[in-house]
């Protein structure tokens, strides 16, 4: 026992890889907080504010209405049985660069996400050429496929236009 405490060797290197580890993760074990990518990049967070404030008008946050998810429930009913409003939903988010991944790379597109994950891949330099309102159609399409909006059927540009439609006055 010696040897993996107090002695030399092996067991000392261990215990020493083991207490930073722990410091880096964080008492509760969880990752150290990272500055937000917003933090970095003042069009994602002025794109996100924007967004909440779209979704604060009944007739932007009528978008849940006209799409199902993958399950074929209404996703205002998804929402509504979450308990959580279109603003906290969208505030779940956690937006990551994009950068690297092929999506981004081959430019096929300006923002992706998993259906029901909360992460968010934004390819940063299209998206920030973008005017402000398709930013945050942007945005509040990822939030559609968190609670759990499929794609193709219906199409990314069919989804981004409804929202368009719907939010952009």
């Amino acid at each position: 026992m010696r040897g993996i405490v107090g002695g030399r060797g092996l067991g000392r290197v261990l215990v020493g890889c083991s207490f930073v580890s722990y410091l880096a993760e964080g008492l509760d074990g969880s990752a150290p907080p990272r500055p937000a990518l917003e933090d970095k990049i003042p069009e994602l967070k002025r794109a996100r504010q924007g967004a909440r404030e779209r979704l604060a008008d009944p007739q932007c946050l009528a978008v849940l209405k006209d799409f199902e998810n993958v399950n074929g429930g209404r996703l205002d009913q998804v929402l509504r049985a979450s308990g959580r409003t279109a603003q906290e939903q969208l505030d779940l988010l956690v937006l990551e660069s994009g950068l690297g991944r092929p999506l981004c790379d081959r430019r096929v597109s300006l923002a992706f996400t998993q259906v029901h994950s909360r992460v968010v891949s934004i390819c940063l330099r299209p998206f920030t050429l973008l005017r402000r309102q398709e930013q945050q159609a942007v945005l509040i399409h990822e939030m559609l496929h968190s609670l759990g909006l499929g794609e193709n059927p219906p199409e990314s540009t069919a989804i981004t236009e409804q929202v368009l439609k719907r939010c952009a006055h």
